[in-house]
């Protein structure tokens, strides 16, 4: 049958992650913008539901209500096979016969807040390749494309999650040469720490959650910022806090020295 033997692209799991059916592809995957309040539809292309999927959707209202799904997500696999990222998607509104095979099925389900953007593909075309395997691939995106690189960094699956954290009063070096905003910050703080595609925070309560340990470096360390005077610029946010005014760049030394970073800004 047609299309039987191509890998899948996606997975729809349920709260106890556990797989509703597998797609071989979808339409409307990346959307202009988040902020519609209009529903964002995806068409889901090719899906083989398991048995319980199968029973539901042929289901009278009265079924459906009473043997809920508990549909949680869409689960995007990368080229060879392994996850990638959930993506969050409420519910399917409609089912129809694929012509991908007599077994399979196209799906219509309800997404947005998450939902890749439009402006971002080449960003999730190139980490469904491969995951990064040098420094600094991001920094040729600028704006939400840079954005949508941050959040695969924090929510990617095939990043080590069992691995112990390095002892303390290592050293560090962080490339400050394109923290040219916030998220260039957190992507090379992250690639300075747990290496290419890794880690360490995504805002300021995120990085002083990761000085406290279990994300790959214990403190106190050292930390060497090169080219920090990029960041002193770019980061110059006002920022009031209790004890006066400060910059989005000051906060970020407050909290590397409140936990015992000794941070070395070179120019």
């Amino acid at each position: 049958m047609p299309g039987e033997s191509v890998r899948p692209k996606f997975l729809l799991i349920d709260g106890d992650d556990l797989v509703l059916g597998e797609c071989l592809d979808a339409e409307g995957l990346f959307v202009e913008s988040r902020d519609d309040d209009e529903p964002v539809t995806i068409e889901l292309l090719g899906c083989l539901p398991v048995q319980r999927m199968r029973d539901y959707l042929s289901g009278s209202k009265r079924y459906r209500r009473r043997n809920p799904l508990g549909l949680e997500g869409l689960r995007m696999l990368d080229a060879a096979g392994e996850p990638l990222v959930d993506l969050w998607l409420s519910q399917i509104i409609d089912c129809r016969p694929s012509a991908l095979g007599s077994e399979r099925v196209d799906l219509v389900g309800e997404w947005g807040y998450d939902s890749p953007l439009a402006c971002a593909r080449d960003v999730w075309e190139r980490w469904l390749t491969a995951r990064p395997d040098r420094p600094n691939l991001w920094a040729g995106y600028e704006g939400a494309a840079r954005e949508e690189w941050l959040t695969l960094v924090r929510r990617d699956r095939r990043a080590p999650t069992d691995r112990p954290d390095r002892s303390p009063g290592r050293t560090y070096d962080l490339d400050g040469s394109h923290i040219t905003d916030k998220a260039g910050f957190y992507l090379a703080i992250g690639e300075a720490i747990n290496g290419p595609g890794g880690y360490f925070g995504c805002n300021l309560d995120a990085l002083n959650d990761c000085l406290r340990g279990r994300f790959g470096a214990q403190t106190p360390f050292t930390l060497i910022w090169h080219d920090s005077h990029i960041a002193r610029e770019s980061l110059a946010t006002p920022m009031e806090r209790p004890d006066g005014h400060s910059t989005y760049f000051d906060v970020i030394q407050d909290i590397f020295r409140e936990h015992g970073v000794d941070v070395t800004l070179r120019r």
